[in-house]
């Protein structure tokens, strides 16, 4: 890739915003761990600080990021404030809280609180670190809002072992906290329990959460596991619902809907879908406390927690979040809360680029807007040479600039 001369120009506008946060020379490497984070091909420290023209000694970055003196939360809180921003802007006046868990794997068995962990995406063993994250999803946009990083109980930490339920519950807290507007939260069969469901009873916000299908409801006097009483119902008690989903695509399920009493849940709505028809291959549950609503809000509603899912892959693919070479956790943590940055900036500052203005493209997926922000370094580096040459300088002089300090090719001047 050709050296990076000058900063993307929707980071460039953000930075004074955190410019409290860090003293001028950590600044400007935390504005370019960011682009780094977008457009550099080895998203490692090294990687990152290479890309940079004249760039100093990668040890210096390394500091920035591992032991320099700044706060992260502080870094966290001015995200949320462009989030809760952007939505006033374009008049957003609620949400959903979308709650999932991921993994970050890694090799090295040095790094700290790294661990094996049941990875679902395999699905099988992994070893790494395991992150429960909130995510925050509107009908313009989706964000990441923060994250947990899930540590296996251990003999000395007993006391202060916390499960994933645990962490989600501290995510949907934090989210009120910071002033996020939503009033559902959505999650997988995982985050469905007794634990969870109280406490958003307790501060007023409504659920959808899939459904194991041993969860057990009370028909007629009885309580029956969800998968045998599916079996009860006949084809002609199903009905197709058609749905349109994120990327604006629709599709077509077979539901049955039923208000019920579940156990150690209470009285509850319950969706019961198939992809094909019904019976064939196998029903999906879904249970919400909102027994007034549609089958129709209820799928389309669960069907919004996908952005976590993609924010996962591109995070990883795209934005280097299980890039990270060092093994404190204090340098991890700060690479993914930058990892979080980078992403939150493309989803709602990279149209300020004055690329994308001139070129005719509706980008809207982050590798795209990735691939954008490249274009636009490049435009950047021919403005830049073509400013030396006017200085007079000959192409070889502008050569030497180039190449000078780039540990990836080897010249002598």
């Amino acid at each position: 890739m050709l050296p990076i001369t000058s900063l993307p120009i929707f980071i460039e506008q953000v930075l004074p915003r955190f410019s409290p946060i860090f003293n001028k020379s950590q600044l400007r490497h935390f504005g370019e761990y960011l682009t780094g984070l977008i457009v550099s091909p080895n998203k490692t420290i090294t990687g990152i600080n290479d890309l940079f023209l004249n760039h100093t000694n990668q040890s210096s970055k390394n500091h920035f990021l591992t032991q320099a003196n700044w706060d992260e939360e502080k870094v966290t809180h001015e995200r949320l404030e462009l989030v809760k921003e952007h939505c006033h802007k374009h008049h957003i006046k609620d949400g959903l809280l979308v709650i999932d868990d991921t993994g970050s794997h890694k090799t090295g068995h040095h790094i700290e609180a790294a661990t094996w962990f049941w990875d679902h995406s395999k699905p099988g063993f992994a070893f790494g670190h395991q992150l429960v994250t909130s995510q925050y999803v509107t009908k313009k946009f989706h964000v990441p809002l923060h994250y947990r990083l899930y540590r296996k109980k251990s003999n000395d930490e007993k006391e202060s072992f916390k499960s994933k339920l645990d962490l989600a519950i501290e995510l949907i807290d934090s989210a009120v906290d910071a002033g996020i507007d939503f009033s559902c939260v959505i999650g997988d069969c995982w985050y469905f329990c007794d634990k969870i469901i109280r406490h958003l009873a307790s501060i007023a916000k409504d659920w959808i959460f899939a459904s194991k299908p041993n969860r057990k409801i009370l028909i007629n006097n009885q309580w029956v596991k969800l998968k045998n009483f599916v079996k009860t119902l006949s084809k002609s008690e199903f009905k197709q619902v058609t749905i349109t989903k994120t990327n604006g695509d629709t599709l077509t399920v077979w539901t049955y809907a039923k208000t019920v009493r579940m156990s150690k849940v209470g009285r509850v709505k319950v969706v019961i879908s198939y992809l094909k028809e019904p019976f064939v291959g196998n029903p999906f549950f879904l249970v919400t406390n909102r027994k007034e609503w549609t089958i129709g809000k209820i799928l389309t509603n669960y069907a919004q927690r996908w952005p976590i899912e993609t924010f996962y892959r591109d995070a990883k693919q795209n934005l280097g979040f299980e890039s990270y070479e060092v093994r404190m956790l204090q340098g991890i943590r700060r690479h993914w809360d930058l990892v979080f940055l980078a992403y939150t900036l493309l989803q709602i500052q990279s149209s300020a680029s004055s690329l994308s203005r001139w070129l005719k493209s509706n980008v809207v997926t982050i590798g795209g807007k990735c691939r954008l922000v490249t274009c636009e370094l490049v435009r950047s580096f021919i403005f830049w040479a073509y400013k030396q040459y006017q200085q007079k300088k000959e192409p070889d002089k502008i050569f030497e600039l180039i190449v000078t300090n780039n540990t990836q090719l080897k010249f002598n001047f």
